[in-house]
């Protein structure tokens, strides 16, 4: 896991922030009595879940400490967590369990989904959101850098942290679970003023790990500058000379009998 820096990830807070807005509007539970949020980042995605069930009691959940630090500054009323979702040891269980764009960071999908929704209470829900922008250019120029030249010795093996599902996979997995299953895609179109400004949206999520195996600084300047121009060979400015960025992503809520 990447060493997270809260800063750089909110530069774009309110792009990243819509797909919890959506998702947590989809949800059919009126009144919650408790909610967890994996992967809460710093609590952003939390702050909508708030808005919408003020009287729920809340849990954020995340492996960075960094981000729960962040989020503890900014709200003392929840039970912050600093842990690994896929292998801690949950004491409750929770009306709602949701999880926006975090899941990807962990592991074998086909076990962590079964142990999510056994953190659902009976008549709660699962609902999660998670990138499926892996053929994007963007991700396949990070990618292709990585895989050559001096980069691939000091980079090889770090795409495979990031899990790359379809939604007929996570489709199986629920459905096999006996639970009511709403399952959708979106694309947002981000705009973005410059095709550094789009290298900088992926330096504060799935670039970081890449970033994060090179020695120093003067290196990931360089391969940030190669990633840069790849991006401007695939990604044309409009008439009005911003960028946009197409971003899928795939939700799904899974409602427990």
């Amino acid at each position: 896991m990447p060493n997270w820096d809260p800063d750089q990830y909110l530069k774009f807070e309110n792009e990243r922030t819509q797909p919890s807005i959506d998702l947590a509007a989809r949800i059919e539970i009126e009144i919650p009595r408790s909610i967890i949020d994996i992967g809460c980042g710093p609590g952003n995605s939390t702050a909508i879940l708030r808005n919408r069930w003020p009287k729920a009691q809340f849990t954020g959940l995340d492996s960075s400490p960094a981000m729960i630090e962040k989020a503890k500054r900014d709200r003392r009323d929840t039970n912050w967590i600093v842990a690994d979702a896929p292998t801690y040891h949950f004491n409750e269980k929770y009306d709602i369990v949701f999880s926006n764009a975090a899941i990807q960071w962990m592991p074998d999908h086909t076990s962590l989904i079964p142990r999510l929704l056994d953190i659902v209470n009976s008549s709660g829900a699962l609902a999660v959101q998670v990138p499926a922008n892996w053929d994007s250019p963007l991700h396949l120029a990070v990618r292709n850098v990585a895989s050559q030249g001096k980069w691939s010795g000091m980079i090889a093996g770090v795409e495979r942290i990031l899990s790359n599902n379809t939604p007929e996979f996570y489709y199986d997995i629920i459905s096999s679970a006996g639970t009511r299953v709403s399952l959708w895609t979106t694309t947002y179109y981000h705009i973005l003023k410059s095709h550094t400004e789009l290298v900088e949206w992926y330096k504060g999520t799935a670039m970081r790990p890449f970033l994060e195996k090179l020695p120093d600084d003067e290196a990931r300047s360089e391969f940030e500058q190669e990633v840069l121009t790849r991006c401007k060979a695939t990604y044309h400015a409009q008439r009005d000379g911003r960028l946009l960025y197409p971003f899928r992503r795939i939700f799904f809520i899974a409602y427990k009998a």
